[in-house]
């Protein structure tokens, strides 16, 4: 049985950037309510001290984006220091399954919804993130990854690969005001990167 064309995609795109020295399990859903979506654990090694959560499944769906310059096909990331713990049944845990959840969830959203998601969108959580005081999600583009990575050649389009980061109910206030862009300019000024780190400085707090 041919595999199908997004799927062959993202496993070509990852043996571009990976190889046989590096470790990725995959998390096969095996129920899925509407399309199948698996994810990716692409572990730390030793050049990458923080390890890659990567989505393959929601380009199976053509988003109903609003033009033709924006990608109808997109597929999710979050980036987890080395020290999170996925191994064996430690992915469970709520503490440590929530970014696999967080992948998932916002990757139905488009289709749920019959929308598309890209660069600055934001998704509130009806409850704070478990362990955190995080209360919404970001898509953005990883400064960590390269944006060459962040393409995926799909037949004659891409598929554009987005992080999520969460916010503090500040930040996404903030965001909502002022425009992604300036909401950048204070992770820059605070030198926040894109690995999560749930004890991280809301740059709002006293804004």
């Amino acid at each position: 049985m041919a595999l199908p064309k997004y799927f062959e995609a993202i496993e070509n795109h990852l043996e571009k950037y990976f190889n046989t020295n590096d470790e990725i399990i995959v998390f096969d859903e095996k129920d899925s309510p509407d399309f199948h979506l698996d994810i990716y654990w692409i572990k730390p090694n030793k050049n990458r001290n923080f390890s890659i959560l990567m989505s393959n499944g929601i380009s199976s769906n053509s988003l109903n984006v609003p033009n033709e310059n924006i990608s109808k096909y997109i597929e999710l990331c979050i980036l987890l220091p080395k020290e999170w713990e996925l191994n064996n049944e430690n992915w469970k845990k709520e503490e440590n399954f929530w970014p696999i959840k967080l992948l998932k969830g916002i990757g139905r959203y488009p289709i749920k919804n019959n929308t598309w998601l890209g660069f600055g969108h934001t998704i509130p959580e009806e409850n704070k993130i478990i362990g955190t005081e995080f209360i919404a999600t970001i898509l953005l583009k990883s400064k960590t990854l390269s944006l060459e990575f962040q393409e995926i050649k799909y037949d004659n389009d891409v598929i554009e690969l987005y992080l999520l980061f969460p916010l503090y109910y500040d930040e996404l206030e903030y965001k909502k005001q002022n425009g992604v862009n300036k909401l950048l300019d204070l992770f820059t000024n605070e030198n926040i990167n894109d690995i999560i780190n749930v004890k991280r400085k809301n740059v709002c707090k006293n804004i």
